[in-house]
């Protein structure tokens, strides 16, 4: 099949992410691609010689090409000037990958954790639910709320049974340099979106560890907002549309990743729309 006739512009990179790579002094070569998709390409990355300080580094791409002919790698910038400043926030929290450098106004850098995500277990060891508990609360007290907590495959799970939380483009902090009324409503939003945190936890230990569950984190894993409720009849509609429109895509063999040939993993955000 011709470049042409696939849909590249689903993708954040309209080819496959550099395969050597400079990172922090250090030389690297591409291992696999975790995931690509219309906002970014997150990469797996070696390297090439022992003693770096980072082996592995995860790089995640921004976007980079346009969009029906609207140029949008300035969404790739700020979102990378994004996900910056959330880790800077969160320097030195056990929990949280650690950041290595910025490789360009696009792209980033982060130590590679070996863990494995949430989703690809039948159930998580004992306690887990209990230390991601305590890792959002160390969270929320730094002023960030996570805001993505309902993926399962944004949690993983160390061999020691540890959390770990990863992605943090739509995680969001309180900006007490804001003026007021921004200021006001950032604060709002945070910590309504902390709240949505607490409810995600919750409602993944009634499903993947009911056993554990109390009385009071079971009322927490229900509560639903006017907010929620709205939220979820918005987007509703959208997830069907989207999930049709790339299921369509993929049965006429026009979503081909330009990093098929890096991702030789199971992606189970990728089943509602293509046969695994």
């Amino acid at each position: 099949m011709s470049r042409r006739s696939r849909n590249t512009q689903l993708f954040a990179l309209p080819v496959s992410p550099p395969e050597n790579l400079d990172i922090a002094g250090a030389s690297y070569r591409l291992a696999r691609v975790f995931k690509h998709d219309f906002w970014a390409a997150t990469c797996l990355y070696e390297a090439r010689a022992a003693g770096a300080e980072f082996p592995q580094a995860v790089v995640k791409f921004g976007r980079v090409q346009g969009f029906c002919g609207l140029g949008l790698a300035w969404a790739g910038r700020r979102l990378a000037d994004h996900e910056e400043a959330i880790y800077a926030a969160l320097a030195g929290l056990t929990g949280t990958p650690r950041w290595i450098a910025r490789l360009s106004p696009t792209a980033y850098a982060v130590e590679y954790v070996r863990a494995r995500p949430l989703d690809h277990l039948v159930a998580p060891p004992a306690g887990f639910f209990d230390q991601l508990r305590s890792l959002f609360d160390a969270l929320h007290a730094r002023s960030v709320a996570y805001g993505d907590a309902n993926k399962k495959s944004n949690i993983l799970v160390t061999d020691a049974g540890r959390p770990v939380l990863i992605d943090f483009q739509i995680s969001l902090r309180r900006r007490d340099d804001w003026p007021w009324p921004m200021r006001s409503l950032a604060r709002r939003v945070v910590a309504y979106l902390a709240r949505k945190d607490l409810y995600h936890l919750y409602k993944h230990k009634r499903r993947l560890a009911p056993a554990e569950l109390t009385e009071a984190e079971s009322a927490l894993s229900r509560r639903r907002t006017g907010l929620h409720a709205l939220h979820r009849k918005l987007t509703k509609p959208y997830r069907a549309l989207r999930r049709r429109f790339l299921k369509h895509q993929h049965i006429k063999g026009r979503l081909t990743s330009p990093t098929a040939a890096w991702e030789d993993h199971r992606q189970p955000e990728k089943t509602s729309w293509r046969d695994e």
